[in-house]
């Protein structure tokens, strides 16, 4: 399942930002420089756990035998 929500910078109140997705704040940061670093991390983390999510071996399923 991967998330594909828009990571937005907006200022909340007075000199603090905040990366927001989907109407969520996520993260925060006193100056914009330090909010867009943060949604940069956010993404790159977002990329590799769906990354990791796809490479992963499947497990198998346990399946029972019929009792006689």
């Amino acid at each position: 399942m991967e998330r594909s929500e828009q990571l937005t910078v907006k200022q909340a109140s007075s000199n603090y930002w905040v990366v927001r997705s989907d109407g969520e704040q996520i993260a925060g940061a006193v100056t914009r420089q330090a909010a867009e670093a943060e949604r940069e991390l956010v993404s790159r983390l977002r990329r590799r756990a769906a990354q990791m999510r796809s490479s992963a071996p499947r497990r198998a399923r346990a399946v029972r035998q019929p009792s006689r």
